[in-house]
């Protein structure tokens, strides 16, 4: 049970990157797939899973983030990402929307960096 957790988990962290890399080339562009139905859906439909599935690991390992820094560091870096992530595809210029893509895009790293390292310093320790 454990194992198909964790592939879950794994493959649908790399969904999450992908579908918000290629929204963000989209967004660059300029592409009116931005506005297709599916393509606002699905990065919900993603997350959904991802969480559910972290959720579920936790749960399956009696883990809680007042017991695990570590976890609690995930979970602040997940509200940064989504946070960004959003303001980025609701900024009005090109370069908000680049700088606030790329704070994203390193929140996702140092989320990543922690559930590898396990510690809550992630990269930065």
């Amino acid at each position: 049970m454990y194992l198909t957790l964790k592939h879950i988990h794994v493959a649908f962290v790399a969904l999450s990157l992908l579908t918000f890399l290629v929204r963000g080339v989209w967004l660059f562009v300029d592409s009116a797939m931005l506005g297709e139905r599916w393509v606002k859906l699905l990065p919900h439909v993603v997350n959904t899973i991802l969480l559910a599935s972290g959720i579920a690991l936790a749960m399956y390992l009696s883990m809680s983030p007042g017991n695990q820094p570590w976890l609690m560091a995930k979970i602040v870096g997940l509200i940064a990402y989504v946070g960004l992530g959003v303001a980025a595809f609701r900024a009005s210029g090109p370069t908000a929307r680049k700088l606030l893509s790329t704070s994203a895009l390193v929140a996702f790293a140092f989320i990543v960096s922690v559930a590898v390292r396990k510690t809550p310093l992630g990269f930065f320790g």
